[in-house]
């Protein structure tokens, strides 16, 4: 299992490479032959790293970079796609979020990976066992603000989102942090093609206790399913799978409300005792920015 799992990675990650290789070589009108002239290598050894069967180096890349005018790129892609290997299968899923035409995601415990800020993300990754040096925090965290850019592109896909209301709950990195983190969710649902929903709490059991999964349509007659846990994650493209998760999808929506209106109601009963005993009236305060108070306890204001 192990050794498959590494295979899957590598591949991924030199699929990765080997694109942009190719593209940028095409680009520059050279065939393998003159582009391995012009490097000091075989065109059968170019032609290995673009078949992806030879894994690229550093100072392979480097020397893309110098001789195709690169200015770095296929450095620092070389260096991302090594480090998307550490991830387990993430390459793979990556490298099928940047073509997707849509994506359907259920987050039970932390906000969508493309939704996320910088200071919430960094939180998120911190807290991850075994704990990472901050040189590889820093890195991880790089990657993961990279792929939010397939949000911003002129054709991005149309992605929705189902967050549990347990997620929103857990303050990861302090009120502040959580209170950009509701700002940039709910920014970001007033954009077109994105639709964020919450599962309240008072929806009780449904259709994916089980965790998160991903449903990403790579075109209108395929798509895959992605689950992940803590130690990897694994695609699959069986069509009951991804049938399957699309109905569970589809339930989770039905039951589901938009992030202002479940973020007003936490506002408008914030105080209420039932509430109270859940979460800390002044921790709700500082995240809300304000609480109404409950009847006979008088009004509360902003500290």
């Amino acid at each position: 299992m192990a050794m498959s799992k590494k295979k899957l990675v590598n591949e991924a990650a030199v699929a990765l490479f080997a694109r942009e290789m190719f593209l940028k070589r095409n680009a520059s009108g050279l065939s393998q032959k003159e582009f391995g002239d012009l490097i000091g290598m075989s065109a059968q050894q170019i032609g290995a790293v673009e078949r992806q069967e030879r894994m690229p180096t550093r100072q392979f890349a480097q020397l893309l970079d110098e001789k195709l005018g690169a200015n770095g790129h296929f450095t620092e892609l070389w260096s991302a796609t090594k480090l998307l290997g550490h991830r387990r299968s993430l390459p793979k899923y990556v490298e099928l979020e940047r073509r997707a035409q849509n994506i359907r995601q259920f987050q039970p415990q932390v906000m969508p990976a493309l939704l996320q800020t910088e200071d919430y993300a960094a939180e998120v990754l911190r807290a991850a066992f075994p704990p990472k040096p901050y040189s590889e925090v820093d890195e991880l965290l790089a990657a993961r603000m990279a792929r939010q850019k397939v949000l911003d592109r002129d054709q991005s896909p149309l992605v929705e989102y189902v967050i549990d209301e347990a997620a929103l709950r857990r303050v990861v990195g302090g009120p502040d942090v959580m209170r950009a983190q509701w700002d940039q969710i709910i920014e970001r649902s007033q954009e077109p093609f994105v639709t964020v929903q919450v599962l309240p709490f008072d929806q009780g059991a449904h259709a994916a206790l089980e965790g998160a999964f991903t449903i990403l349509g790579l075109s209108p007659v395929e798509s895959v399913m992605y689950l992940e846990n803590a130690e990897g994650g694994q695609v699959y493209s069986d069509p009951q799978l991804v049938l399957n998760a699309t109905g569970r999808f589809n339930s989770l929506m039905a039951g589901a409300s938009h992030p202002q209106r479940v973020r007003t109601s936490w506002s408008e009963k914030g105080t209420g005792r039932e509430h109270a005993r859940r979460v800390p009236q002044v921790l709700l305060q500082r995240e809300l920015g304000r609480v109404r108070g409950s009847t006979g306890r008088g009004q509360h204001t902003r500290s």
